[in-house]
């Protein structure tokens, strides 16, 4: 199965990277990343971008390699990992921008979108603590 960049999690819209979920027709449940049906009653779902902003929910620290093949760079080092708040939905995402023992509970953060390729879309995103 080949993955389309229709399907990547980040879109850019109006020039801005923005993670794409979706938004139940019926119930107005939220989901990330988007699913063509709602988990909870079963409605159709429209696509939904999600805010690029948000805040710290819970977050940990990383400090054991994954293994195979989930593996990163050669020279693992410790990353933090949490779920970020963006009001309708919270995602799980890692952390950056600052040492692993600098996040707290509410940060407000933002989101970076990596290796954004020619059509708007990437497969990596992460969070980063905002200016405010």
């Amino acid at each position: 199965m080949t993955n389309s960049a229709q399907d990547a999690p980040v879109a850019t819209i109006d020039g801005v990277p923005t993670l794409v979920g979706a938004r139940c027709t019926t119930c107005e449940t939220h989901t990330f990343p988007r699913q063509d049906a709602c988990p909870r009653c079963g409605a159709a779902t429209v696509t939904q971008a999600l805010p690029t902003m948000g805040s710290v929910w819970s977050w940990t620290v990383q400090r054991f390699e994954p293994k195979a093949p989930y593996r990163g760079p050669v020279g693992f080092e410790p990353f933090a990992v949490a779920y970020v708040d963006l009001g309708p939905v919270r995602v799980e995402s890692t952390l950056g921008g600052r040492a692993v023992e600098d996040w707290n509970i509410d940060d407000g953060v933002r989101l970076v979108a990596d290796d954004i390729d020619e059509s708007g879309h990437s497969w990596r995103y992460h969070f980063e603590k905002s200016a405010s």
